[in-house]
């Protein structure tokens, strides 16, 4: 009987401490929402705002999975592929490959893409594209980029403790098409509806995307890092996990990349499991710090925060000899 009265009190704390942080959440948001109402997504300072709070504070792991799995849309492409197999860095060092993404691109979305940290990063990605930029044409550079877009705000909306405010998505892409205009891409689309176009009408051209050993090997490789991340996982159940996710993001492009449709109970139980975690993360107290994925990479790969100095250590090490 005594174990019974344990058993219900611990039930009627946690329902209380739910209840609690699920109130904080809302209020903390709709704090977010009236100041949001605010800020000007063309502004550049409000859009950079915008994305601080959206990356560090709402959605941290929902962009990091965003943007890893990104690069799986990117294998459907048989220029962008065979780009990424001859360098060998997603197939013989995908970790490193991964983590020194992340840690680029997070510094623009943690500390502003005009900031100095920023800037740094951005011109340092430029060296290292600029060798291969004659094999690499402006559309394959613009579908990755529109790809960024797409899927940020697919798994934010899917996988999220909420569904990202309409103008959230907007300002998602005008801080991308900033990035564009800064890596110096042309025929960027115009407004978020054409990006969309955009990624599915490259995505059906069989002469743009199509079933190649090349995305077919990087797709191995990278999803063997998925295993590796989550090794406590058994590793069908990841794999299980990364096919269902994918053919979420969109049928066409999982089918380009050689993998099989997953099963009613495959997609059942993956998606009752994502369920549960995003009904779980309504309940545990808000972010009141960012959570800043650049600084934890930098210090735990390079041993440095971040700084204009210090990002020019990150790439491949053969990379770097050639740009600096």
């Amino acid at each position: 009987m005594e174990t019974i009265y344990i058993c219900i009190t611990l039930f009627i704390v946690v329902a209380i401490l739910s209840v609690i942080n699920y109130l904080k959440r809302v209020e903390t948001h709709v704090q977010w929402r009236n100041k949001l109402a605010k800020l000007d997504v063309k502004n550049n300072g409000d859009n950079d705002e915008i994305i601080k709070h959206f990356v560090g504070y709402e959605y941290p792991f929902e962009m990091f999975l965003a943007l890893n799995f990104c690069f799986y849309r990117t294998f459907c492409s048989p220029t962008i592929a065979s780009v990424y197999r001859k360098t060998g860095t997603i197939y013989n060092t995908p970790d490193k490959r991964a983590c020194d993404t992340d840690l680029l691109m997070h510094i623009w979305m943690d500390y502003g893409l005009d900031s100095t940290e920023g800037k740094a990063s951005y011109e340092h990605l430029n060296k290292i594209h600029g060798l291969h930029s004659s094999k690499t044409r402006n559309v394959d550079f613009v579908f990755v980029l529109c790809c960024l877009v797409v899927d940020a705000i697919q798994f934010t909306n899917d996988y999220g403790w909420r569904r990202p405010e309409e103008k959230e998505k907007q300002a998602m892409w005008e801080f991308y098409r900033r990035v564009g205009q800064r890596m110096q891409l042309t025929n960027i689309p115009e407004n978020l509806q054409k990006c969309y176009e955009f990624v599915e009408s490259y995505t059906e051209d069989n002469r743009q995307a199509r079933v190649t050993e090349d995305g077919q090997v990087l797709t191995e490789a990278i999803t063997k890092l998925v295993c590796q991340w989550y090794y406590l996982l058994p590793a069908f159940v990841c794999r299980m996990a990364v096919k269902v996710v994918l053919y979420q993001m969109g049928a066409t492009f999982q089918r380009k990349l050689g993998l099989s449709k997953p099963s009613i109970f495959e997609s059942l139980l993956i998606n009752t499991v994502l369920i549960t975690r995003r009904s779980i993360l309504c309940v545990i107290p808000p972010r009141s710090v960012p959570y800043k994925l650049s600084d934890v990479i930098m210090n735990t790969d390079y041993g440095c925060p971040v700084s204009k100095q210090t990002i020019t250590k990150v790439g491949p090490l053969d990379m770097l000899a050639k740009i600096q």
